[in-house]
């Protein structure tokens, strides 16, 4: 309340006093302003007079009052809380007015106080508070003097390490002086005082200890008397902290204490002609010893790691130790590098990234500065990639690397130079690799069977270096792209190829496909005894591998034709090891390739189906018959378009009578069925299942046509007479190749039924065969006509010529509908444009191109003109 506040100013210095009256001095004394008055003059002051009241050592000498109060009336009493008004500002000499309302009683004494007659309508009357009396001051000259030799004697103390002086003393001593406005002098003092103990003792102690030691002892003897000096400081702050933080805080002509030693140490000792190039070079040298190290000692780890430190607490890490390290860097990177760079690339690199992981290491351990970092790693670019360039492009070199599959020298040679931004200059020899190794993969005529094996073998090699060691790179993926599509549409003249020069990997492509849907998916001897895997799963990521290979080949025409023949025998054969399987790889090469490439695939499947709707008709037909009139063999056709299969010549042979017998009485219900359609027999696509019957057990063969007509030749002799290879062409009518494939089937192969003379493995004209007598197996049926299912010379030279003579028709309508419609074109020009018209079906070259216009200028289907031009001839 405001009562108690003014009223009572003992309550304010914490002291009771026994109730009763209070001198109006006393209710007074609270509003006499005493900030304006220092400490010491409040205490002179107060020692000179003499009051009624003892004070407090913080309480305020009271002051003289002229007061006029008057009295009210008898019987009216004034609220206590309106006893005082306080209003108006103060003076500008510090007094404070107080206004006083009269008071029933008791009435007001105090010192100077008049008692008057009680007036109850004179009103308030004016109190005016008078200013303080000064004191006299203290010799403030010799308490500094007195002060500062204690302070001076207390700092010798502490430079000699003495811990045995009062810190509250000296404090309170300090900071009596700045109060006494002596900051400066005393700042002045101080900082000459450290000067004088750095600039001399400090300093001739450590330049005596440099003369007879190495730099590295220089170092650490330096960096022993930093932390000495720094502990000093410390506790040099502690006795001027006043002084530190009123005064040299806000200073602008002294800095603070921990600063001043800092800069002090710095320019009388660092900078000291003695000693800085030694500190630095003993900084250097311990780094030089760390790089030439195997193992790192925790000695001079700790050293160098003090080193680095006073460098950054002297703020001298930028501007005298940085540069000379960065030189001693590039001395020591520069004949490294030569050393290193002799020796094979994989050595060279392993060891560059060893040498940058050590240098990137030693930074953060030692905390050398950002911008340190940076310049040491642009130094070690460009050293050891941007001079050794030709190095570790080597051309021999990089090759070495990827021939051996050393993808962990790739990844290190891919990093070395893609910090100088240089990683897409590996894509010559990555380009120059693929080709290489691809190229010999497919010409190797010794190993073709292998050859998509192998192919998706160094597929998956190239994926695998491009995702480890390259990063995923996107030029060299392109690159990748690039080189294997080239050498996958190599060709060359050969006799497996039919002299054509025709890719051989579309058709090595389409008969793996066809082993891969004819004879499924083996599971490898190390998964047998493991839990039954997913065959048809297994067999779709096999496909969808070969899928990636059968996107680089450019000419879809010859892989065309080997997979139409090899469906069509495993549909006619029933070879098929999955109808899903058939069915998911027609889907993948219709969305690859488009539904015009497999309409005629797809009109194969068809006709089968149509087939089997056909032969059940005639099975129902035959039930309905009189049994005289069945045929007596089962005959089972399938009725095929002829546009969508495959062509294949007719073979001249004599069917037995039995089996012509039920061919005619097919014929006829099919015609009869289908009236105004022509079949044509295809034997030599046709097989048969014959019961045999040997001394040692009847067996059931599954044989070719062909093996049935000859096998059932030995049924019209006796069992001890035989037949000539004379008399076997003779009864069945088949040209030399045909008869000789055949009966090296029977005789020479694993299944011998007949027995041949003289032995052999090839049949002449002029062999002599039997009927085997001694033939026996295990197994009940027994399949022979493996060779039917093989594909022969003559057939696969056949096919090669087909596509080469489609080819050449393809380009050759290209050129006349580019000449219809231009009329007149320059060479170079109807070359691009035949090459961009077929690109569907093949990269042509532009000889064979040339060959071509040859060809229609002959026919007159075009004409040369001036200025190397053709004209359409119409």
């Amino acid at each position: 309340m405001q009562q108690n506040l003014s009223a009572d100013p003992d309550l304010r210095s914490g002291k009771r006093k026994p109730s009763g009256k209070r001198k109006l001095a006393d209710q007074g004394e609270l509003l006499q302003p005493h900030s304006q008055r220092t400490i010491s003059e409040l205490l002179a002051s107060s020692s000179s007079r003499n009051t009624d009241h003892q004070s407090t050592p913080t309480a305020l000498k009271r002051s003289r009052y002229s007061v006029s109060p008057s009295r009210p009336a008898v019987g009216h009493s004034v609220s206590p809380n309106k006893m005082y008004n306080f209003s108006g500002s103060p003076p500008k000499n510090g007094a404070a007015f107080m206004r006083s309302t009269p008071a029933s009683n008791p009435p007001y004494s105090g010192v100077n106080a008049r008692q008057n007659n009680f007036s109850p309508h004179s009103g308030a009357k004016k109190l005016v508070v008078k200013n303080l009396r000064a004191g006299p001051r203290a010799n403030h000259e010799q308490y500094f003097d007195k002060t500062w030799a204690q302070l001076d004697a207390a700092l010798s103390a502490i430079f000699d390490g003495k811990k045995d002086i009062s810190l509250e003393e000296l404090y309170k001593g300090a900071e009596n002086i700045c109060r006494q406005e002596k900051a400066a002098l005393l700042a002045k003092k101080v900082q000459e005082r450290c000067k004088n103990y750095v600039a001399g003792m400090l300093r001739d102690n450590l330049v005596e200890r440099a003369k007879g030691g190495t730099d590295v002892d220089t170092l650490r003897a330096v960096i022993e008397a930093w932390s000495a000096w720094h502990l000093r400081l410390i506790t040099v702050r502690w006795v001027f902290y006043y002084l530190d933080q009123s005064f040299l805080l806000h200073s602008k002509d002294f800095p603070v204490i921990q600063e001043m030693g800092l800069i002090q140490f710095r320019t009388y000792v660092f900078a000291d002609s003695n000693l800085k190039p030694k500190i630095l070079r003993g900084a250097c040298d311990l780094i030089t010893a760390d790089r030439g190290a195997e193992t790192r000692t925790a000695h001079d780890a700790t050293l160098l790691r003090d080193a680095i430190e006073l460098f950054h607490h002297l703020d001298v890490y930028n501007s005298d130790f940085e540069p000379l390290f960065i030189t001693s860097s590039h001395n020591f990177i520069t004949s490294w590098a030569q050393r290193e760079s002799t020796g094979a690339l994989s050595s060279f690199v392993e060891n560059s990234q060893r040498l940058i992981e050590r240098e990137v290491e030693r930074c953060g351990l030692f905390a050398l500065n950002r911008s340190t970092k940076q310049k040491l790693a642009e130094l070690l670019d460009e050293i050891l990639v941007g001079e050794h360039e030709a190095v570790l492009l080597n051309e021999s070199e990089v090759l070495g690397l990827m021939r051996a599959e050393n993808q962990t020298a790739l990844k290190q040679l891919y990093r070395l130079l893609s910090r100088r931004s240089l990683a897409h200059k590996l894509k010559t020899p990555f380009g120059h690799f693929i080709v290489e190794e691809g190229s010999n993969i497919v010409f190797d005529e010794e190993n073709e069977a292998e050859m998509i094996v192998r192919l998706l073998q160094f597929k998956k090699q190239l994926d695998e270096t491009l995702a480890e060691s390259f990063d995923r790179n996107e030029d060299l993926g392109h690159t990748l792209r690039e080189a294997f599509g080239q050498f996958m549409n190599l060709g060359r003249k050969g006799q497996s190829t039919g002299g054509t020069d025709n890719p051989k990997t579309g058709e090595m492509i389409a008969k793996y496909v066809d082993r891969l849907l004819k004879g499924g998916w083996k599971m490898p001897a190390s998964q047998e005894e493991d839990a039954m895997a997913d065959e048809d799963a297994e067999i779709n990521r096999q496909l969808d591998q070969v899928l990636d290979l059968f996107r680089f080949v450019q000419g879809k025409a010859v892989f065309e034709a080997f997979y139409k023949n090899d469906l069509a025998r495993r549909l006619l054969m029933g070879r098929s090891a999955s109808d899903d399987a058939e069915k998911s790889m027609l889907g993948r090469l219709k969305k690859e390739c488009g539904s015009s490439f497999t309409h005629n695939l797809e009109t194969m499947f068809k006709d089968i189906e149509v087939a089997r709707d056909e032969m059940s008709a005639y099975t129902a037909f035959n039930r309905e018959r009189d049994r005289k009139q069945r045929p007596a063999v089962d005959l089972s056709v399938n009725v095929l378009s002829a546009a969508a299969w495959p062509t294949y010549a007719d073979v001249p042979v004599r069917i037995p009578s039995i089996i012509a017998t039920a061919i005619n009485d097919f014929q006829e219900f099919y015609c009869n069925k289908h009236t105004g359609r022509r079949l044509s027999w295809k034997h030599q696509l046709a097989h048969c299942q014959l019961r045999a019957r040997f001394p040692k057990g009847s067996k059931e063969l599954v044989v070719s046509s062909f093996q049935a007509i000859v096998l059932l030749l030995f049924n019209d002799i006796e069992e001890n007479e035989t037949l000539r290879y004379v008399d076997i062409q003779t009864a069945t009518g088949l040209s030399d190749p045909e008869l000789k494939r055949t009966l090296q089937s029977l005789a020479c192969a694993k299944y011998r039924v007949l027995t041949k003379t003289p032995k052999g493995k090839e049949v002449e004209t002029t062999d002599v065969f039997s009927y085997n007598t001694g033939f026996s197996d295990a197994k009940m049926r027994i399949k022979i006509n493996q060779i039917q299912l093989k594909e022969t010379k003559e057939e696969n030279k056949t096919t090669h010529e087909r596509v080469a003579a489609d080819r050449h028709y393809e380009t050759q309508a290209a050129v006349v509908r580019i000449m219809k419609s231009r009329k007149t074109i320059k060479h170079a020009e109807l070359i691009a444009e035949v090459i961009e018209a077929t690109r569907h079906r093949g990269t042509l070259q532009p000889a064979e191109i040339k060959t071509n216009i040859e060809k229609l200028i002959e026919k007159d289907y075009m004409e040369r003109a001036e200025n190397n031009q053709y004209r359409y001839v119409a």
